[in-house]
């Protein structure tokens, strides 16, 4: 790697890392979290290909890349390259906006890990315990180049600026890359990632080809896998720069980013989910019509207060609306679905006629908890009378995690109608193994192998 004045002691601590951690050295609860996001992530991704136009970048990628060893994930059995497979499958993952989060990354680790890593290991026959590893790797050290970057340059960016060197850490694991090429892949990862301000989708949805920069992302942590094994050296990293905080790193491999990150119940922006889980109080509590509604006043934080849409023209818009997701939520009185972003949805009378109904208001209570997590408080006018919910946080997080009912009730609910070669059902050995060949999709959509952990 050529040499300067540009430090890098900091960037041969993540490097280090990536290629130590081990399960067999994490707690228990870190271990069932890594499985059942690795899992979660999976199911995300199949359902995310089944999306309203997710088609266009999965062809342009099945058609613009070469073949090769890693599966795109639409049921359809193709096989492309690593850059391939990691952008259609890392686009998908984002799709429904119902991959996991992490508060304080503020993001989407896994969608931009999982689909890299798995491309990877596809490609490398690896194990699912090597999965496994890779995987913890990448998450772990994109959280922390998130927090680093955000603090270095006080922009709020996408995932895709942070979660490119996680895809490439994971690579670079699976791949056995030595400590020289390894810095190398995630610091041109680093450099060429996407800049994505994330306001600006919340304000403006594009599509699945933009939002959170997931996917193109994933793409560059690949890209940059490639050209450093090629012989291509980075520039250092951002840890090392003079007006960094590189401290995030000091807890690698003692604390876990993974702990703390959130699942998602249903699809949409988790700023949305804790006005829906407080209407679905109200409505239990009371007995509340959706017929005899007056008025809903959702009270949150400012960045919520950005997703006004009220006619959502496609999913993206409608993930990004507020007013959207909440009126379909109390029409059903049950979870979101995919399904509920399809323009029969979208133009369902009912629930148009509830969204006019729908304002949303800054709540000062709301807005200085932002830091810690997203809290809304709903108030429903019906038949005279005006309920008022408390300031909620939405359920999947860990101070109001999902139950395993719940938990797998999401992941029917994303793969109940996945079919072919690429399907979820086939990809599960993820979650229940630890050292079964390969990380690959099982022809027969059960466990390659059965073994018990070697923790």
């Amino acid at each position: 790697m050529a040499t300067s004045s540009f430090g890098r002691e900091h960037m041969d601590r993540a490097v280090e890392y990536v290629h130590s951690e081990s399960l067999d050295e994490i707690p228990d609860e870190v271990d069932e979290a890594l499985r059942r996001r690795v899992l979660d992530q999976l199911a995300a991704v199949v359902a995310g290909h089944r999306v309203e136009r997710m088609d266009v970048s999965t062809d342009y990628a099945a058609e613009t890349y070469t073949a090769g060893e890693s599966t795109i994930l639409d049921g359809s059995g193709r096989e492309r390259c690593l850059e391939g497979a990691t952008l259609a499958n890392g686009l998908a993952g984002n799709a429904l906006d119902i991959d996991d989060g992490n508060r304080i990354a503020e993001g989407h680790p896994a969608a931009c890990v999982v689909p890299a890593a798995l491309a990877a290991a596809e490609e490398q026959d690896a194990t699912i315990r090597e999965l496994l590893d890779a995987v913890l790797a990448g998450y772990e050290v994109a959280c922390r180049t998130a927090l680093v970057l955000k603090e270095w340059t006080g922009m709020y960016n996408g995932s895709g600026s942070w979660g490119a060197v996680g895809a490439a850490a994971a690579i670079a694991r699976l791949r056995g890359y030595d400590h020289e090429t390894t810095a190398d892949a995630l610091g041109i990862a680093e450099w060429n990632a996407p800049i994505n301000p994330v306001m600006r989708s919340v304000a403006r949805p594009g599509s699945a080809m933009t939002k959170d920069g997931i996917g193109w992302g994933g793409f560059v942590g690949a890209t940059a896998a490639n050209v450093a094994r090629r012989g291509l050296n980075g520039s250092g990293m951002v840890f090392d720069d003079e007006e960094a905080d590189p401290s995030p790193l000091d807890s690698l491999g003692e604390e876990y980013f993974l702990t703390e990150s959130y699942y998602k119940p249903y699809p949409g922006c988790r700023w949305v989910h804790s006005g829906v889980d407080a209407a679905f109080e109200l409505l239990d509590e009371h007995g509340i019509d959706a017929d005899d509604i007056e008025a809903v006043r959702a009270y949150t934080h400012w960045k919520a207060m950005e997703l006004g849409t009220k006619r959502p023209a496609n999913p993206d818009e409608a993930e990004y609306s507020y007013p959207y997701m909440l009126a379909v939520a109390i029409v059903k009185n049950d979870w979101l679905t995919p399904a509920d972003f399809d323009e029969a949805m979208r133009t369902d009378e009912g629930v148009l006629d509830l969204v006019d109904k729908i304002t949303l208001h800054q709540d000062e209570e709301a807005q200085e908890l932002y830091s810690e997590k997203s809290t809304s408080r709903i108030e429903i006018d019906a038949d005279g009378e005006t309920y008022t919910s408390e300031l909620t946080s939405p359920r999947g997080s860990r101070e109001r995690p999902l139950t395993d009912d719940e938990y797998f009730k999401k992941q029917r609910v994303l793969i109940d109608d996945a079919e072919g070669e690429g399907s979820p059902s086939r990809c599960t050995t993820t979650s229940t193994t630890t050292t079964g060949r390969s990380a690959t999709c099982s022809p027969t959509g059960g466990r390659n192998e059965t073994h018990s952990s070697s923790r």
